[in-house]
């Protein structure tokens, strides 16, 4: 019986973690000057295309993205929140992807959580509702350019980081404690002051103050010689300042506080040297990060699970499990 209770609570576990969600691309409805051939979109002159109905909460998952086959004329793949929350444009409640479709692939779209809205429809009086974007997905968009455009569609899912990392999504997923994340692998020669390549911000969104921005050199010089900056050209010791540096032969540090995280995942970072080739810079995470006291997880609800481990309502006769515990339903 030990051994049954056992897997139940294990089905159950499985059931409440999150899983990445498919959206079935039977769903997507045509726009005029679009059809679509079982999985294929075809898409006529002048952005047209059509959407996936959503309508949603979809705050649980951190990346919705598409994989695709055959994509020509380069379109593009986009997410639409509840237009009704919008401020005064469609800037506000749509989103597409930076880099449009071609060939075969995959592309995502980090969704939003942070933004807060500042107006509400009628029934609000425009009073800021506090929600952010991600609470309200509205619909998903595939559409073509100014030409004619077609893809094949193989799938479309809502996900975490870590499920559209491994779906191979170009996404950096936060290492463990004393584990490190490759953020730029370009080899790059620095052999003049105007060499100053840029790490975007979004490698920087898994990052924590006490991480370290570790950078692998090869052929040094007598002029050897980094300096970290931040990309839109402010003063270039600032980060060195906030943290500690170091360099040696192979490589050259920084330990980033809360100052300059709150910097590089706004703007990314910018950095010049000299006398030096680059071969990869990574985020490391301290061994002793995210060390914590533990509490017991005495959150409750209202789920009821049959001995299957299936999701059943209150109407449900027999045996049912409730916050880990059986009882009977009569």
């Amino acid at each position: 019986m030990k051994k049954i209770f056992t897997l139940i609570t294990m089905a159950i576990m499985t059931i409440s973690a999150n899983a990445k969600e498919e959206i079935a691309v039977s769903g997507f409805t045509p726009w005029d000057n679009c059809t679509i051939d079982g999985s294929t979109i075809n898409m006529g002159e002048g952005w047209k295309g059509g959407s996936i109905h959503i309508g949603k909460d979809m705050t649980q998952y951190d990346y919705v993205w598409i994989k695709f086959t055959n994509a020509t004329g380069t379109p593009n793949f986009g997410v639409t929140y509840d237009e009704w929350q919008k401020k005064e444009s469609w800037g506000d409640v749509f989103v597409s992807t930076t880099a449009p479709m071609s060939g075969t692939g995959i592309v995502g779209i980090k969704l939003d959580k942070k933004t807060v809205m500042v107006k509400g429809n009628a029934e609000t009086n425009g009073t800021g509702i506090g929600d952010v974007y991600a609470q309200h997905v509205q619909q998903l968009t595939i559409q073509g350019g100014s030409g004619v455009a077609s893809v094949t569609v193989e799938g479309i899912w809502f996900g975490t980081t870590e499920e559209y990392a491994a779906d191979g999504g170009d996404v950096v997923v936060r290492p463990s404690a004393g584990g490190s994340a490759t953020i730029f692998d370009t080899e790059t020669v620095f052999d003049g002051w105007g060499v100053s390549p840029t790490i975007g911000k979004d490698k920087f969104e898994i990052a924590e103050a006490g991480d370290v921005i570790y950078c692998s050199v090869k052929d040094i010089t007598a002029e050897y010689n980094p300096l970290f900056k931040y990309q839109d050209y402010s003063d270039f010791t600032e980060l060195m300042a906030a943290g500690v540096f170091n360099k040696d032969d192979n490589h050259f540090e920084t330990t980033i506080d809360a100052a300059a995280l709150t910097y590089l995942q706004s703007n990314g970072l910018r950095f010049q040297g000299v006398g030096f080739t680059l071969t990869k810079v990574e985020l490391k995470v301290p061994a002793t990060a995210g060390i914590k006291n533990i509490k017991a997880n005495t959150n409750k609800t209202n789920l009821l699970y049959n001995l299957a481990g299936q999701q059943v309502d209150e109407n449900y006769k027999g045996v049912v499990i409730k916050n880990g515990k059986k009882q009977l339903n009569k």
